[in-house]
This record gives structure tokens, C-alpha cells and sequence, in this order.
């Protein structure tokens, strides 16, 4: 049987650019409720000429989908409230560039116990003393040496300029 894949780690830094980069260009669109098509919400209404014969032209007429021309189209805004926070949340916690991270994932992926997941939660952790970096590994079976973590330690610090 087949493993699953795991995605692969990413630093808090790097999920921030992308976040940001993702969420920057979205923006409101119309679906239309009959055939699911997404276009984009005009900015002003076109003005139709009214004529003196046509009755139904008092009524109010939204705007018409580009493909079925329905008039049941729903406004979709695509930067909903979940990923706001989710933005806000990681604009918060996150300390290091992806440049600093990517620096910091350099040095420390050498050592025999980092692997990518580890390399990613050390800069999002930015340890500075012996404890942060082994709360970080603590959910495994073996143990740091003291060389490993003073490597990791003086990494960190050297790269964020502590």
C-alpha cells in the first residue's frame, strides 16, 4: 500500500506572503444562480434609453450573466471573514522574513535530526535557549545533543541579529 504524501512544511513567513499575495487580488464578484458562471460586479449601472411605448422600462433591471443571461446573480465576496482572521492571525505571530527563514532552514537542515517539518517549526519557534528547542522536539523518542541545539540556538540568533 501506498504512503500518502505529506505537503511539505512552510514557515510562517512564507504562509504570510502567500496569504497576503492571495487574498490582495481577490476581489467581490457576481455567480449567477442558474448555471454557476462568476464575472465581474460592474462599476456603474449602464443607463437604457426609455421609450415612451415600453412599460416595462420603470422596472429595475440588475445586471445580466455574461453566458445564460439570467438576471439571479448573487454577490460572492471572496475575502470572507475566516480568512481576515486567519491573516490577521499570522501577521501576528510571524517574527522572520521568509529570507531569515530560508538563512535559518540553510544552517540548521544539516543537522542529523532536523528534517524539513523540524526546520520549519524552528523559525516559526525562534528559539533562543536550550528549552524552546527541545519543547520543539519533544514529541520524540530521542533527545538533542548539546552541540545540536547550541547549532540551532546560535542560527537563529545570528540570523534574526540577537
Amino acid at each position: 500500500m501506498e504512503a500518502e504524501k505529506q505537503p511539505e512544511p512552510v514557515p510562517l513567513g512564507v504562509a504570510k506572503e502567500l496569504l497576503e499575495k492571495e487574498l490582495s487580488v481577490r476581489e467581490n464578484r457576481l455567480r449567477c444562480v442558474d448555471c454557476g458562471n462568476f464575472q465581474a460586479v460592474p462599476d456603474v449601472e449602464p443607463e437604457t434609453e426609455k421609450s415612451d411605448d415600453d412599460e416595462e422600462s420603470d422596472e429595475y433591471t440588475g445586471p445580466v450573466c455574461e453566458k445564460c443571461g439570467s438576471q439571479r446573480l448573487m454577490l460572492i465576496e471572496q475575502i470572507q471573514y475566516e480568512h481576515k482572521l486567519a491573516l490577521d492571525h499570522v501577521r501576528l505571530i510571524t517574527q522572520a522574513t521568509p529570507d531569515q527563514g530560508a538563512q535559518i532552514i540553510e544552517k540548521v537542515i544539516e543537522l542529523e535530526h532536523v528534517n524539513d517539518y523540524y526546520a520549519a517549526k524552528i523559525v516559526d519557534v525562534l528559539p533562543m535557549h536550550a528549552d524552546d528547542v527541545r519543547s520543539i522536539f519533544a514529541r520524540e523518542r530521542f533527545s538533542l545533543g548539546h552541540d545540536e541545539i547550541d547549532t540551532i540556538i546560535s542560527a537563529v540568533k545570528e540570523t534574526m541579529g540577537v
